[in-house]
């Protein structure tokens, strides 16, 4: 690990809300944590924004509570992220009710500026992660802000996730009816919401522009971006960045589809899906019982989950590919070349035949499937290994790189104003863990957030410092890099950087077959393609076929 060891204890004043303590560091970066930003009175209810401290006072020397999420042993999540906790903060504990935290991190302000703010929405595929892990940390993402003399303020903070944060059914529509809320489901969407209310509203005090908001996150925190500009009342943010993921990455589900999973939660905990007490039921479930129930549940070990089209949360089918909205002033949309490595425990099982198999119930037509996998080199004849690493790479490319191709083109404004950057991350990790030499699915946080340099080379290092630099300069409403309409920034392999267009990348890229791909089915086909493998990789044919607990 790489943090900075806090010299003093400091405070500030936040107007109507009292004191705050915090650290503070040699180079005057101050860090507040464990900030309550929203209440919460009950599981599967909409939190509301917290405007007041008990005695005016918060202790932000110390991280807050999590929100529940799976622990389960043979999970590989933690590869993803794989930086120790700092040792000047305290283990959290878990808490749904009282989960609800952010932490802020700010530069040293001598003269009362404001300052462009950095929210970053973490992933987990809307089951997993937190903003307490501590890749996350945001001092040494301020500490170099300051050094390249563009000093930001960091934000980010916690929402529910998997089945606290994302189940909806008919019983929970009812009650969030009778307690004068709307909608359904959609609870982790809501508190991001609630957040960014937060951010517009004490943010000043501390130094932030609220005027001036990037809202950046990876993998589920990009899904959770898309799916934000996608809403009728999306948060107030000002700069987009979708990192690995968009809202097509993780599919809105129906009310219909839920319903099936909230049987399935039902059967599996032996409590009457249609009893009127249903819901007070489900919420004796201890939290951790209730998180670590979804792989089972699922049918998966590593599933998702799945927002909701209720009829009130979005004002466009998240569903489709679309352009950021009007009100959006400039967008980053980026992925890492081994994106599909994240399946792989989820596909081990798989052979040629129930690939093809999958495919074909999803896109409807034998040629069409056939073309696709022929296009990736997938054939029954493989050996396991290379047939998993040609899937995984089919799989990383129609959910992830795909939509982004798909979504830059449909971006026209914002390529007109040149405010749409486009970047690959190709930099192989060199870390001793199973994703060693892969660029694989939230590797770049390293890179971003500089918490782990002590394991990265010199070259890296400065690659890394690069790399925060062009979100730093992108925050600040500036070009993170220059390059033309065709042209994507390409960070690595072996700390390289540069900007290549679409014909120089090809070897890498395979750009024509992408679009070979998204024109098949008179550009319908790349739907369905979509779907099969959000099927195959997340098993949904699984759901709701595990035994109950008892």
């Amino acid at each position: 690990m790489s943090f900075q060891t806090p010299v003093r204890k400091c405070s500030t004043h936040i107007p109507t809300l009292g004191d705050i303590e915090g650290f503070e560091y040699s180079n005057g970066v101050q860090q507040y944590c464990g900030i309550p930003y929203a209440t919460l009175p009950k599981r599967w209810t909409r939190s509301k924004l917290k405007t007041s401290w008990e005695n005016n006072y918060h202790d932000g020397t110390r991280l807050g509570s999590d929100c529940p999420r799976p622990i389960l042993e043979g999970d590989d999540a933690d590869d993803l992220v794989p930086v120790p906790p700092a040792p000047h903060f305290n283990v959290p504990s878990t808490d749904e009710l009282a989960g609800l935290v952010m932490n802020i991190v700010i530069p040293r302000n001598p003269n009362n500026q404001k300052f462009p703010v950095f929210v970053y929405v973490h992933g987990g595929s809307l089951l997993y992660g937190g903003a307490n892990l501590p890749i996350f940390d945001g001092v040494n993402l301020v500490s170099h802000s300051m050094q390249i003399g563009m000093p930001i303020v960091y934000v980010n903070f916690n929402y529910r996730v998997g089945l606290g944060g994302f189940l909806a059914s008919e019983a929970i529509k009812q009650e969030l009816q009778q307690d004068g809320h709307q909608g359904c489901g959609n609870f982790g969407f809501t508190d991001q919401k609630i957040a960014f209310d937060w951010v517009q509203r004490y943010i000043p005090s501390l130094g932030g522009d609220s005027d001036q908001v990037a809202a950046v996150g990876e993998s589920a925190g990009g899904i959770s971006i898309s799916n934000q500009m996608a809403a009728a009342d999306p948060p107030r943010f000002h700069r987009a960045v979708c990192m690995s993921g968009l809202s097509v990455s993780i599919p809105a589900w129906t009310m219909a589809q839920h319903e099936q999973l909230f049987q399935a939660v039902c059967d599996y905990f032996a409590i009457g899906p249609l009893r009127a007490n249903v819901l007070e039921l489900l919420r004796q479930i201890p939290q951790q019982q209730l998180a670590n129930a979804t792989s089972a549940i699922q049918g998966v070990l590593s599933g998702t989950g799945n927002p909701c089209l209720d009829g009130w949360f979005y004002e466009s089918d998240p569903r489709e590919i679309r352009s950021p909205p009007e009100w959006i002033r400039s967008c980053m949309l980026g992925d890492t070349y081994h994106e599909g490595v994240i399946f792989h425990l989820n596909l081990l099982e798989d052979d040629f035949a129930s690939l093809r198999t999958i495919l074909l119930d999803h896109i409807q037509n034998e040629e069409e499937t056939d073309l696709i996998l022929t296009q990736y080199g997938i054939s029954s004849n493989l050996a396991q290994q290379l047939f998993l690493e040609r899937v995984e790479h089919m799989c990383g490319d129609v959910i992830f790189k795909i939509p982004n191709y798909i979504t830059s083109l449909a971006s026209e404004r914002l390529r007109r104003q040149n405010a749409l950057f486009r970047y690959h991350f190709d930099q192989r990790s060199r870390l001793e863990n199973p994703l060693k030499g892969t660029a694989y699915h939230a590797h770049e946080l390293l890179y971003l957030f500089g918490n782990l340099d002590n394991k990265l080379s010199e070259e890296e290092v400065g690659m890394a410092r690069d790399f925060a630099s062009a979100w730093i300069r992108f925050s600040y409403g500036q070009p993170p890099w220059a390059a033309s309409e065709h042209e994507w920034k390409v960070w690595g392999p072996e700390s390289s950087q540069s900007v290549k267009n679409e014909g120089d990348d090809e070897e890498a890229r395979c750009y024509t077959r992408i679009q070979h791909l998204i024109r098949l089915g008179k550009g319908t086909t790349w739907t369905k393609w979509l779907m099969g493998v959000d099927a195959l990789v997340n098993k949904r044919m699984n759901l709701g076929k595990t035994n109950c607990k008892n």
